[in-house]
């Protein structure tokens, strides 16, 4: 893609290869969205805006008193993360080392998924993107001060959502500090394990935000709309240093208010 201009970098293939496959480890592991919401893309970099299917009539007639409408969409959010790496410690891989020094990549990623887990979690407002957070129909429920409490807990949960038209199976997307007291209850596994069957779905960790939710996986509840899905791109480069980014183009939607529950601690 010529955006990216990745042509012009003094890089091997092998080289970004190495790089593609550091990117997709960290992506794979640190994202939680993408476990449950409904993938939608990607579509590419020109790819602007979704349609959301409705019509803002203004109040006011045009001047000739003839009716009209405008279509609403929303924008895509664009996200780019510059960093740089070392060339020679690139040139270290044609030279067969397996242990190059990838950390300001790392730390990019991790910046570009904690911004967009941020954004799908709690919204933004100027991009017409409602959060899960702010999109529940219930209010906010306490998790239990006892965690050895949380099957009863999250059966009546499900309960509510099952008398709400909401199927299974569950995703419980869950602070990555609950989930360490969790694990430590009862040697971890068997409330787990018990929980997971509760679920008939998944645990994910999140260790990007500080609240946890209960979701259906049912799918159609939540749409992850995806121009351009994250790439790297290349900026500048003198002997010694390469500029690269990490870019990617995306929004969200909530489409069932009523499969999600937001969970947080009581204060």
């Amino acid at each position: 893609m010529e955006i990216l201009k990745k042509k012009m970098a003094p890089l091997s293939n092998d080289m970004w290869k190495e790089i593609k496959d550091q990117a997709k480890s960290v992506l794979g592991t640190s994202r939680t969205i993408r476990k449950f919401a409904d993938i939608d893309g990607p579509f590419g970099s020109d790819f602007a805006a979704v349609s959301t299917g409705r019509l803002k009539v203004p109040r006011q007639k045009w001047k000739t008193g003839t009716n009209y409408g405008i279509r609403e969409v929303l924008p895509l959010v664009e996200i780019r993360i510059p960093f740089e790496l070392d060339l020679w410690e690139l040139e270290n891989i044609e030279r067969g080392a397996k242990d190059v020094e990838l950390d300001n990549l790392d730390e990019a990623l991790k910046s570009v998924v904690k911004l967009e887990e941020n954004i799908i979690y709690t919204g933004l407002n100027n991009a017409g993107i409602k959060g899960l957070e702010e999109s529940s129909k219930y209010p906010v429920e306490n998790l239990p001060d006892n965690l050895s409490d949380i099957l009863k807990y999250v059966g009546a949960l499900i309960n509510r959502l099952q008398q709400n038209g909401v199927e299974g199976p569950y995703s419980l997307v869950l602070e990555e500090k609950y989930w360490l007291e969790l694990i430590n209850l009862t040697d971890g596994y068997p409330i787990i394990q018990q929980l997971k069957d509760l679920l008939e779905g998944q645990i994910i960790v999140n260790n990007n935000f500080d609240k946890s939710f209960l979701l259906s996986k049912r799918g159609g509840d939540y749409e992850l709309t995806i121009g351009q899905d994250t790439s790297i791109g290349y900026d500048s480069h003198d002997d010694r240093k390469i500029k690269l980014y990490l870019t990617e183009s995306f929004t969200f939607r909530v489409l069932s208010p009523e499969a999600v529950v937001v969970l947080d601690k009581k204060k």
